[in-house]
C-alpha cells in the first residue's frame, strides 16, 4: 500500500465529505416524499372532518 505525502493527507482532511452530503440529500428527499405521500395521498383524499 502506498504511503501518502503530508500534502496529500492535508488535502484529504481539508476536503468536504461529498459522499455524506449526497447521502443526506437522498435521505432528506426520501423523507419528504414519504411525508408528501402521507399528507396528500392518505390524509387529504379523505376530505374534511365531518
Amino acid at each position: 500500500m502506498s504511503q501518502l505525502t503530508p500534502e496529500e493527507e492535508q488535502k484529504i482532511l481539508d476536503s468536504p465529505p461529498k459522499g455524506t452530503f449526497a447521502l443526506m440529500l437522498l435521505i432528506g428527499a426520501l423523507i419528504f416524499a414519504g411525508w408528501a405521500w402521507m399528507f396528500f395521498g392518505m390524509f387529504l383524499e379523505n376530505g374534511p372532518i365531518n
